[in-house]
Parts: C-alpha cells; sequence; structure tokens
C-alpha cells in the first residue's frame, strides 16, 4: 500500500472511532502538536517511515484516551504522556511488565522464606516515609527490559545498608540480571522476569555490587560474577504477612519489595491510583518506601523520573492492585 495511503487510512480509521467533529479537530491541531512535542522530548527515532506512521496513530489513540480520562472530575488521579505513550497495552505488558510473578516457580526455592507480623504491643506510626530521612536511592530506569524484580531487591538492600550504616550506596541491578539465573539454581530469567526474594537468596551467597562496578545496560549478559564478592551482603531477609498493619510495621522498620498489578499504570501522572482490575494479576516489582495518614502506599518505581510523580506512585489504601502479596525485607545484615 502506498506510505500516504496507509497514513490516512490510520488517521480515518482514528477518526472513526470517536466519529464526531471535535476530534477531527483535536487530531489535526493539538493532538499533533503534541505529537511532535513528545517526540522531540523523548528523542524517539524509528526504524522507517512504516513503523514511524503506525507509533503516530498508536500515540493519538493513547493521548484521546488520557484527556477523555482526565475530563472526569470522580477520579483520584490523572495520567499524562510519558515514555510508553507510543506503546500499545500489549506491548507494554510484553515489554515492561513482569508476567513471571504470576506463574508459579518452575524449581522449589533454595532458602526457607520466615513469616514476620507486627508485635501485639507495637505502636504502628501514623504515617511514615524513608524519603524524609534520607534512606532511598534515586529513582533508576530499568528500560524496556522485564528487570523490576532486580530493582526492587536493590532498593531494598540499599535502604537498609544506610538504615544501618549511613550509607547511601546504589547496588548493580545488572549484576542480578547477568548472575541470578536458572543455571545457579534461582528462579529467575534475566529481562523475561524473576523474583526479588531469589535476588536477594543471591546476594546473601555472593554478595552485590556497587552500581559503578557492575553498570546497567538494559538486556541480560554473561555473569561477570564467578566467586562471592567484596559486595553488600544482606545476612537475612524474610516475609511479612499480608496484613495492611504488618506492611505498614515492615516499612516502618525499613521500605519493603512489594509486587503488585501494574497492567494499568502505564499513564499514571499525579493522584491517588486506584484503578487497577478486579482481577489481579501479579506481574511488577517495586518498592514500597513509606505511607501516608490517609493509609495511601508511597511506591518507588523503576521506570525513570519521567514516569508518575518524579519516578513514585501513590497507591490507594489497602490491599490495591494485590501489594499485599508478597513482601519482602532485609532485617540484619
Amino acid at each position: 500500500m502506498n506510505k500516504k495511503i496507509w497514513c490516512v487510512t490510520l488517521i480515518l480509521l482514528f477518526l472513526a472511532k470517536f466519529n464526531c467533529q471535535d476530534a477531527k479537530n483535536t487530531v489535526s491541531v493539538q493532538s499533533l502538536t503534541a505529537y511532535n512535542k513528545w517526540r522531540f522530548s523523548n528523542q524517539r527515532l524509528y526504524l522507517n517511515e512504516e513503523e514511524e506512521i503506525f507509533r503516530q496513530a498508536i500515540f493519538l489513540e493513547n493521548f484521546a484516551k488520557i484527556q477523555e480520562f482526565n475530563q472526569d472530575g470522580n477520579k483520584t488521579y490523572e495520567q499524562t504522556l510519558n515514555q510508553f505513550s507510543d506503546m500499545t497495552q500489549d506491548e507494554f505488558a510484553q515489554k515492561i511488565l513482569n508476567p513471571v510473578l504470576s506463574a508459579p516457580k518452575n524449581t522449589p526455592t533454595a532458602y526457607s522464606a520466615t513469616l514476620y507480623e507486627a508485635p501485639q504491643n507495637f505502636q504502628i506510626p501514623d504515617s511514615f516515609d524513608w524519603r524524609a530521612y534520607g534512606a532511598v536511592t534515586s529513582v533508576k530506569n530499568q528500560g524496556q527490559c522485564g528487570s523490576c524484580w532486580a530493582f526492587a531487591a536493590t532498593g531494598v538492600m540499599e535502604s537498609f545498608n544506610y538504615i544501618q550504616n549511613r550509607q547511601l550506596k546504589s547496588f548493580s541491578e545488572q549484576q542480578l540480571v547477568d548472575c541470578v539465573t536458572t543455571s545457579r539454581g534461582y528462579n529467575s530469567y534475566g529481562c523475561q522476569g524473576g523474583y526479588p526474594e531469589e535476588a536477594l537468596s543471591y546476594s546473601k551467597n555472593y554478595g552485590v555490587l556497587q552500581s559503578h562496578e557492575y553498570p546497567y545496560v538494559g538486556f541480560q549478559g554473561n555473569c561477570r560474577v564467578q566467586q562471592p564478592t567484596s559486595g553488600y551482603y544482606p545476612k537475612e531477609f524474610g516475609q511479612l504477612t499480608n496484613t495492611v498493619d504488618n506492611l505498614k510495621w515492615g516499612i516502618s522498620f525499613s521500605p519493603v519489595s512489594v509486587l503488585v498489578d501494574a497492567t494499568n499504570w502505564g499513564s499514571y501522572g499525579s493522584g491517588v491510583f486506584n484503578n487497577c482490575d478486579s482481577y489481579v494479576r501479579i506481574n511488577h516489582a517495586v518498592l514500597a518506601v513509606g505511607y501516608d495518614k490517609q493509609g495511601n502506599w508511597i511506591i518507588k518505581n523503576s521506570w525513570g523520573t519521567y514516569w508518575g510523580q518524579q519516578g513514585y506512585m501513590t497507591l490507594a489504601a489497602g490491599n490495591n492492585c494485590g501489594i499485599l502479596t508478597s513482601n519482602w525485607f532485609v532485617y540484619r545484615a
């Protein structure tokens, strides 16, 4: 098909979906202007003209959905454009999320999980935020690699190291992506997904180096660590029982790795997110660094500072997005 005809066809299909003159005006002026600004700010380059036309059509549809969503005054959060705005929902799930987390582990774990819960007489703080204590490293970006599990694990270890030693160090996700593998007896698969507790178990045995010693490249390579390192060793880590109070207690002790359903997180911009489906599909690992007085969770993500609230999300209180499903923290190092 002629490239120009294809382009016109895609735009007409987009317009037909909304079937109104206002949509035509939006596409011809506001949306196309937004696309050009977005593409420039994201320095987006495509392989050829066909892909460029395809991505533009996806962007226009996503932009229209974001505008429609934000016009609803009953929403508790807003959506915005970001690095995922030219992706389909299926691409976002495939390239960014971690479907391994919702599947049973292929081999038995090599460690015995200890379950922890808040002591009976412990007074849980009304709110808590480890960022206020300088215990959280800067927001990182996993890129188009399903390595969230490695970022959640390093986040737990980085914060606990600061709490214990008052040294804020950035640990290597790339070492975990390369080395926490099935060939070494771990249930993790590099950019195809994995589990934070497997990364913690590996780090307990081999130590995790700092980021500058083993830099992140965003794809799985050969493991460069064959023997125990001089890195950081978490001596003991455990799992919290799945209640709100136990997670709050765990967070007041140290930031906690949590698993969530991030299917609908792609366009999150600000506010309190409460838009997970009733059927929870665990597919992402993040770091819970605090909670506010309303019980909303403060989440550090690994999608860069361009996403959300400079890389963070406020997730609605309770078990929203399945946040109580599987929570891990370091308690001795």
